[in-house]
C-alpha cells in the first residue's frame, strides 16, 4: 500500500507541475481535468490491484467482493460528478482558472482511493 501512497503523492506533484507548465497551452478546460485525473489514477489502480490480489487467493474473503464493487462504483461516481462540475463551471463562467479544473480531476478518485487504503491496510 505504501507504493500506492507514494505514487499518489508523486502523481499529484507531477500533475501540478504539468498544469503549471502548460498553463494556457492545453486549451480546453477538460484537458486540465484529465491531467488532474491522471495524477491520482495510477495510485488508485494499484490499490485496486492489491484488493484484487486478496480476492483471488485460496480463501477469499466474501466481503472483499463487495468492497471491490463499492470502490469501483465510487471511483466511477467521482469521475462522473467532477466531469459534470467541469462542464457546469465552463458553461457558467468563461474565466475560471485552469487550476480549478485540475483540482476537480485530482479529487475525482480521492474518496474511492482513500476508502481502499483504509479498508485494505
Amino acid at each position: 500500500m505504501t507504493l500506492s501512497i507514494w505514487l499518489g503523492v508523486l502523481g499529484v506533484l507531477a500533475g501540478a507541475l504539468a498544469a503549471a507548465c502548460f498553463r494556457g497551452r492545453l486549451g480546453k478546460p477538460e484537458r486540465y481535468w484529465l491531467v488532474g485525473l491522471a495524477a491520482t489514477g495510477p495510485a488508485w489502480i494499484i490499490a485496486l490491484m492489491v484488493l484484487l490480489g486478496g480476492i483471488s487467493g485460496e480463501n477469499p474473503d466474501k466481503g472483499m467482493k463487495a468492497l471491490l464493487a463499492l470502490s469501483t462504483a465510487g471511483g466511477l461516481l467521482g469521475v462522473i460528478a467532477t466531469e459534470f462540475c467541469v462542464r457546469w463551471i465552463k458553461a457558467q463562467t468563461a474565466t475560471a482558472p485552469p487550476v480549478v479544473y485540475w483540482f476537480l480531476g485530482t479529487v475525482a478518485l480521492l474518496p474511492s482511493w482513500g476508502f481502499l487504503l483504509w479498508k485494505v491496510s
